[in-house]
């Protein structure tokens, strides 16, 4: 689905009696985003060139050069070779040469090979998904009989679960204990590892789902004459309990998607774009929702600029 981060900012606070060196030591770093970086070309266009890099809330850049890319010399994105956890803790792709699923974590630095589960070579790559603490990775494709299909792979077990035909994988809760699938018409709850469906319900509603495993939240807007309104929906898929809270931003920034956390708080993503010297500068921030007052606070912000095609955030 579109897209969530656990940003540093986010973490328990450290209690008062931490020095502020002490507790800034203690902050771990999270994955903004992962991309393909940019050359000119002779006649002033880009093309897509250099290896997939992730990059992260301390401000540094990590380059994948065994990564592999899907995109070709004349093309300008990132493809579906990489997938950034809910939480911005890891990301998934897969070996350039063996095909290997690949799991880097932020918080060490590391990357671990996960042998079981390799490049699907039977299905035209186009989404990858990788739930929270990394051990579900949902790999969504064409088959030679162009039929979309989408496998869940359990990193730990290395056993595919298949879903129906005509189901995507929406989105993880942030344990990574229920998956949430469906199509234009129906979602489905699934509890992961065993695969049973948890609840099934005759309604469209991707977002991000909610620790209780049942509550998705997603972003919304609507516009009359000059006017944008944006809103934050939630919808218990259980009972079909429908809230909408209005949030205001500023001029010229729109509001992406919502995210929850495992403390059930739920954030906002939003883009505002401007030019600077020439130069298209896409602004996101993250803010925290206050669902009492209906207050913004900014949990952090960063800039994607335009040599970076094809971004990946956290979803």
């Amino acid at each position: 689905m579109p897209y969530r981060v656990l940003l540093a900012a986010v973490v328990t606070a450290a209690p008062l009696t931490i020095t502020p060196h002490a507790e800034a030591a203690a902050v771990k770093p999270v994955i903004r985003y992962a991309g393909i970086g940019s050359c000119l070309r002779s006649d002033g266009g880009r093309h897509a060139c250099g290896p997939l890099k992730l990059w992260l809330s301390n401000g540094r850049v990590v380059a994948l050069p065994g990564a592999r890319r899907t995109v070709g010399d004349d093309e300008y994105v990132a493809a579906a070779v990489v997938a950034v956890s809910q939480d911005g803790a890891q990301a998934a792709y897969f070996g350039g040469k063996d095909g290997v699923l690949t799991i880097w974590t932020a918080a060490t630095g590391r990357a671990r090979e996960i042998p079981r589960v390799t490049w699907p070579d039977d299905l035209q790559m186009n989404a990858l998904t990788l739930s929270p603490g990394g051990r579900y990775v949902s790999m969504r494709g064409v088959d030679a009989s162009e039929w979309e299909v989408d496998r869940v792979a359990d990193t730990t077990t290395g056993k595919v679960f298949t879903l129906p035909r005509g189901y995507q994988t929406w989105d993880f809760g942030p344990d990574g204990r229920r998956m949430m699938a469906g199509n234009n018409r129906t979602a489905v709850l699934y509890s992961t590892g065993t695969w049973s469906v948890k609840l099934r319900r005759s309604v469209y509603m991707r977002g991000d789902l909610g620790p209780d495993g049942v509550t998705v939240a997603a972003t919304k807007w609507t516009k009359t004459g000059k006017s944008v309104r944006n809103m934050v929906v939630t919808r218990n898929l259980a009972t079909g309990k429908k809230s909408t809270i209005t949030i205001r931003l500023r001029t010229g920034e729109d509001a992406l998607r919502a995210r929850w956390d495992k403390a059930g708080h739920i954030d906002v993503l939003t883009r505002s774009d401007r030019r600077v010297g020439g130069e298209e500068r896409r602004l996101h921030t993250w803010y925290r929702l206050n669902r009492s007052t209906h207050r913004l606070t900014r949990i952090d912000s960063f800039v994607i600029p335009s040599s970076v095609g094809g971004y990946v955030l956290p979803t």
